[in-house]
């Protein structure tokens, strides 16, 4: 029985994984109007499925490498992550090479992502490339994930002598820094390494939360998705309604800026991810039944279907053109996300490519 509800845990966190990949390709395809706009937002809300996806790694991180790991040996445990970070680093390069190759030379008629070098600029790219100061959007999370990967031992040195406060102030105190630096990886770090506190505490969690009486559970359930809905829906005013609220939508929207990871945006990420989480959690049996076939697959690789989407990407604007037909668009997201599906499934691709 343990090792069944173990695994249905872990899968409620493939599925919302899948879930978290599925809106990242539809949004990188940007294909709109679509219908599929209703659930992903076009990126433009206040949170996205990149804050998402960043959270759901470093929990899972703190529970796979911190907890689940605590009896293996510190260096043991180090060498696997920087294996890791080491193998991320290596695929973000040679998938931001293939990706700039293919926009360079490739004719891609729906048109293709603007890049800061010149076409055939190879001692440009490569250099870019390898130093990460340039990474392809299609993988960027790439080389933010091998980053933090690659400082994950501290984070999990500080967690087996029980120092979790101090993991969350350093997290803290460079997301501060990442403000005055203005720097992507020390902002988006935090989105990584608070919720690998929880992954690292995620039994004890469950334990104290089990502990807890039925209605305070239902009330906190219901207040935390309910908070979780309100948001979003002013997210979706703000943004895509702003003329309705005028002076609100200027005031919320500042206070949840694209260009940088804001506290109210971590605060909130955190909170949409808890009602995503219980969402997840509480239509599990109707999601494996209905959607399993497609989030499973995609969510337990998550990986390989983040480094491949770019693939589906290219061969959808190759073949077609850009247009304002909401029933095409549509079509070509849901071919877009099966493209990859398709793509994830293949032993061959599953033997090379990182899951």
């Amino acid at each position: 029985m343990p090792v069944t509800k173990q695994r249905s845990r872990l899968d409620v966190l493939d599925y919302l994984r899948g879930f978290f990949i599925v809106v990242i390709i539809i949004d990188h395809l940007s294909r709109w109007p679509s219908a599929f706009s209703l659930f992903t937002g076009q990126a433009w809300l206040w949170i996205t499925a990149a804050e998402g996806f960043v959270i759901i790694s470093g929990l899972l991180i703190g529970y796979v490498r911190g907890y689940k790991s605590k009896e293996l040996p510190f260096a043991t445990v180090t060498k696997k992550l920087l294996l890791r970070a080491l193998l991320l680093y290596a695929w973000s390069i040679i998938a931001t090479i293939v990706y700039t190759a293919v926009i360079w030379y490739v004719p891609l008629r729906g048109g293709a992502q603007t890049l800061p070098m010149d076409v055939g600029d190879w001692p440009g790219l490569i250099l870019q490339t390898v130093t990460l100061t340039y990474t392809n959007v299609w993988v960027h999370f790439l080389a933010l994930y091998a980053i933090f990967l690659a400082a994950s031992p501290v984070a999990v040195w500080l967690l087996r002598r029980g120092q979790a406060a101090f993991v969350i102030m350093i997290s803290l105190l460079l997301l501060g820094l990442g403000w005055q630096l203005q720097s992507e990886v020390l902002q988006w770090q935090a989105l990584f390494f608070i919720p690998s506190v929880a992954g690292y505490y995620l039994p004890s969690i469950k334990i104290r939360w089990q502990a807890l009486a039925v209605k305070t559970r239902r009330t906190l359930v219901a207040s935390i998705m309910a908070f979780t809905s309100l948001t979003i829906m002013l997210s979706v005013i703000t943004t895509f309604h702003a003329q309705l609220v005028p002076e609100l939508a200027d005031s919320l929207n500042a206070a949840f800026p694209k260009e940088t990871i804001s506290l109210w945006r971590l605060v909130l990420a955190l909170i949409w991810f808890g009602g995503f989480l219980l969402l997840f959690i509480a239509a599990r049996p109707w999601i494996k039944k209905w959607l399993g076939w497609l989030l499973m697959p995609i969510g337990s690789r998550s990986l390989t279907a983040y480094i491949l989407h770019g693939l589906a990407l290219c061969i959808i604007s190759f073949l077609t053109v850009r247009g304002d037909n909401i029933f095409i668009n549509t079509l070509l997201g849901a071919a877009a996300v099966l493209i990859v599906w398709g793509l994830v499934r293949i032993p061959f691709v599953q033997k090379i490519i990182p899951r």
